[in-house]
């Protein structure tokens, strides 16, 4: 029988390892810049804010996360966001093998960051191909996910390219839009950094419902942002060597899912979003008239408040 002596040892012994072990994890999500170990790659993530705990995953492209942690900064007052570089963008490294750049990859990246952190399940939220990553989470890993939002989703097999090929028509003309549909269309090289770059800017217009007014206020949270174009290249053939049906498995997702769309999406079309909605047992839809496909730009007031209340709830 152990003696009172050695039972106390052991209890103390017990609680300094527990005190440890969140002490460790507090860290891991403590305020700044933090890289994982995960497999072959680090993955950078920014803590941010306060409050209950949201991971926010930027686009598998190239981009990186710094837009979406400047343009979402007003939600740091009452949550903690977690910003994630995808694998291949912003500050995160790149996998040895080019064929780990696929978007069902990056959806892994989630979960094995979750583990990471200890956390049991996670809230996320995702814009464009962020909401790709994000949506291939909730069908793949559904009881690990409390609360998900869709922001202008991109869906893998649903590109709605009718309504996109619609816009891109509508707009050919007009002297707003004009430059950059030409510049879409000439299919101007992107093989290296600085081409990337130069075809984002000169297609940016679009991506906005009145771009004289709002280009240059998403310009600004650009500025620092070093665009990959291996990230680009490799998650579109990646994806290609490793289709993912994800159209056909909404009914997986189990998360309490809350969907944003701005009508004039031209990458991302509404009505990908209302299939999104129709398949997602239990989802909320907020279609956004006459905005394009950065909704807290065009509409903040509405925006944060929606997408707060959702995540208070």
């Amino acid at each position: 029988m152990m003696r009172l002596s050695e039972f106390l040892h052991a209890a103390i012994i017990a609680m300094t390892i527990s005190t440890a072990s969140a002490s460790v994890v507090t860290s891991k999500l403590s305020v700044g810049s933090h890289e994982a170990l995960l497999g072959d790659i680090r993955l950078h993530y920014v803590v941010a804010g306060h409050g209950p705990l949201v991971f926010v995953t930027s686009p598998g492209w190239g981009v990186g996360s710094l837009y979406l942690q400047r343009g979402f900064a007003p939600l740091e007052e009452k949550f903690t966001l977690l910003y994630i570089d995808t694998r291949g963008s912003g500050e995160s490294t790149r996998p040895a093998d080019v064929k780990q750049m696929s978007t069902a990859v990056m959806a892994d990246d989630l979960d094995h960051l979750r583990a990471y952190l200890g956390l049991d399940s996670v809230n996320l939220m995702g814009h464009s191909h962020g909401g790709a990553i994000a949506l291939d989470y909730a069908e793949r890993y559904p009881e690990r996910l409390g609360k998900l939002v869709l922001l202008d989703s991109e869906v893998l097999d649903d590109r709605a390219e009718d309504a996109t090929n619609a816009f891109l028509k509508l707009w050919g003309d007009d002297p707003r839009y004009k430059a950059a549909v030409q510049a879409l269309n000439a299919d101007l090289p992107h093989d290296t950094d600085e081409s990337f770059t130069a075809v984002l800017n000169a297609i940016l217009p679009l991506y906005f419902s009145d771009p004289e007014r709002y280009t240059s206020v998403f310009v600004k949270t650009l500025e620092g942002t070093h665009l990959a174009a291996y990230a680009g290249n490799a998650q579109g053939k990646a994806d290609k060597l490793f289709p993912r049906k994800q159209s056909q498995e909404y009914s997986k997702v189990r998360a309490r899912t809350l969907i944003l769309s701005g009508t004039v999406d031209w990458v991302c079309p509404s009505e990908v979003s209302e299939r999104i909605h129709a398949g997602i047992p239990g989802s909320v839809l907020s279609l956004y008239a006459n905005a394009g496909h950065f909704l807290w730009i065009e509409q903040p007031k509405r925006f944060f408040a929606e997408v707060s209340q959702f995540l208070r709830e």
